[in-house]
């Protein structure tokens, strides 16, 4: 499992989730890792907001953190990662059920304790489970739009 790998120590692992399934603006998908003591080390977040352009999102809903060079991918709209976040912002709705506007979808891999991992290493598997967890949360939340994720043998 790639948390035995990269996580930082500890004799056990804690995995918490929250899911709020329903099909609209609300639906949101939240999976977090703690560690001895209850320490919050990782987690992985999907939330919807309202559709806009990339840059806006990017400046607005980026988790703060000390990882280092930002870097693009291709995926969804914009993918951005440092060696402690992988961001994704995709489309979801065309027309959310409440609002009638288009919805998109943030998906975030934050380690909030830094990587057993060289920051390559480290960007890399969060790309991976950030694409892996959008995926998922984008058919959970019966979004009517493509994601725009590459297939699961084009992300490296």
């Amino acid at each position: 499992m790639v948390f035995n790998s990269i996580l930082p120590q500890s004799a056990q692992y804690h995995f918490r989730e929250t899911w709020h399934p329903e099909t609209d603006w609300s639906f949101k998908s939240n999976c977090s890792t703690r560690g001895e003591g209850d320490k919050a080390l990782f987690s992985l977040t999907a939330e919807m907001g309202s559709a806009r352009p990339w840059q806006q999102w990017a400046e607005t809903e980026i988790p703060p953190n000390d990882g280092g060079k930002i870097t693009y991918f291709d995926a969804g709209l914009k993918g951005i990662s440092n060696a402690e976040v992988a961001a994704i912002w995709l489309p979801c709705y065309a027309h959310e059920e409440t609002s009638k506007q288009p919805w998109s979808m943030s998906v975030f891999a934050d380690a909030l304790k830094p990587l057993e991992a060289s920051d390559e290493e480290a960007r890399q598997t969060l790309i991976d489970l950030a694409t892996s967890f959008a995926r998922q949360a984008h058919e959970d939340a019966k979004c009517d739009l493509p994601s725009k994720l590459p297939s699961s043998t084009a992300i490296r």
